[in-house]
């Protein structure tokens, strides 16, 4: 009951009180359209090494592919084939805060919901896609970047529990679903990373 729990420290009565807090709104405007600039940033950075001229060759090709797999795989495949699957009910849909549905714990499928469910977190979900673009940070820094990165990205994904969008646990496994893509991805992409590039210099220099 961990969830519900939480969800109630930031209700009063039935009414998720920092619903329309305008910081916290602000900061769910950040997240959502970060990755819409940064997935754009990423397919123009592939561009430019595939079809661009030389001086606008900025990074090897395999970094911002990561990045892109990092946001589909997650955020898009995972999270978007289990919130069908799942069906769970918002925090701010039940009947403790106003709603009309019942509660259905984590892991336990329901049919309470058929669009726009709660588990797990898209947002949270993409946070964690976000620290992808810590492999364009020099190696002997990126432990630093990640400390100055990552309490921020947490911020925005627990936003919306403070909010009533979601449980605590749909933001941690939205985040772990995405961690551990993100692991798979890169042990893919690692020791092909040359092929990468050569392949994509390929198609540059064929243009």
């Amino acid at each position: 009951m961990v969830d519900l729990a939480v969800s109630r420290w930031f209700a009063v009565g039935q009414v998720f009180v920092l619903a329309e807090q305008p910081f916290l709104q602000a900061v769910r405007r950040i997240g959502r359209d970060g990755q819409i600039y940064i997935i754009a940033a990423m397919a123009l950075l592939i561009g430019l090494k595939a079809f661009g001229p030389k001086q606008y060759k900025l990074c090897p090709p395999h970094k911002p592919l990561f990045v892109l797999l990092s946001f589909a795989l997650g955020p898009f495949v995972v999270v978007h084939t289990l919130k069908f699957l799942i069906g769970r009910v918002r925090p701010r849909d039940l009947y403790e805060f106003g709603g009309s549905a019942d509660f259905t714990p984590v892991w336990q499928f329901s049919a309470a919901c058929s669009r726009s469910c709660s588990f797990p977190s898209g947002e949270s979900s993409a946070a964690a896609a976000a620290l992808s673009l810590l492999i364009f940070v020099p190696a002997g820094l990126r432990g630093v970047a990640a400390l100055v990165l990552t309490p921020f990205l947490v911020f925005i994904a627990f936003n919306r529990v403070l909010v009533g969008a979601h449980f605590l646990s749909d933001i941690m496994l939205g985040w772990l679903f995405t961690m551990s893509a993100m692991i798979l991805i890169w042990r893919w992409i690692e020791p092909r990373a040359g092929a990468i590039d050569r392949f994509m210099t390929r198609t540059s220099r064929s243009q």
